[in-house]
């Protein structure tokens, strides 16, 4: 490898490594907001508040009572064109069960509603949770495998050195010397 390439690849480990502690840092900055929050979404979801459960209800009951209203009045004219005072009873009772029915499909429509809006933000913190870890944290795992891999270049530049394989090779016969040295004959 040419020359200086093991000091480029130590100072890309340097540089790999103070990015994966700064992507770090950001990730567990953001993770202390997000996390208890997403813990608390996961731990105790909410629906509807009170006031939009009260809208929804009063809204459902106007209509039942519009229903309700609109049947005993067509009642009334029925009865009134045709001089029979008990000739619209059936129309009109039929008209108030109909309301009622409407008005408890309402109500209990709100009640899943609710209920359901409840557990899609429980899933949302749950999977929010999970989140954090996979994706904030990646950044910084990458920077640390780029650091790896600047330093494998680095060690591979180095074994190329044809001074350092002198070394080596020096070290290595003054060590046999010196065993054959040690060893009674």
């Amino acid at each position: 490898m040419p020359k200086g390439v093991a000091g480029d690849a130590l100072n890309n480990s340097g540089t790999a490594s103070s990015l994966s502690s700064g992507l770090t840092s950001n990730a567990n900055s953001i993770y202390g907001g997000l996390a208890p929050t997403l813990a608390a979404e996961a731990a105790h979801p909410s629906g509807f508040t009170p006031a939009q459960i009260a809208s929804q209800n009063t809204a459902a009951q106007e209509s039942a009572g519009g229903s309700q209203a609109a049947a005993s009045g067509a009642g009334g004219l029925y009865a009134a064109r045709t001089k029979n005072a008990g000739a619209a009873q059936n129309a009109i009772a039929a008209g108030t069960r109909a309301a009622g029915n409407n008005l408890s499909k309402a109500a209990v429509g709100v009640q899943t509603n609710d209920a359901d809006l409840a557990q899609k933000k429980q899933q949302e913190g749950i999977s929010g949770l999970g989140g954090l870890y996979s994706t904030e944290l990646g950044g910084g795992e990458k920077a640390l495998g780029l650091s790896n891999d600047a330093l494998k270049t680095s060690a591979e530049a180095s074994g190329d050195n044809p001074w350092l394989k002198l070394l080596q090779s020096g070290i290595a016969a003054g060590g046999q010397i010196g065993a054959a040295a040690l060893t009674p004959s």
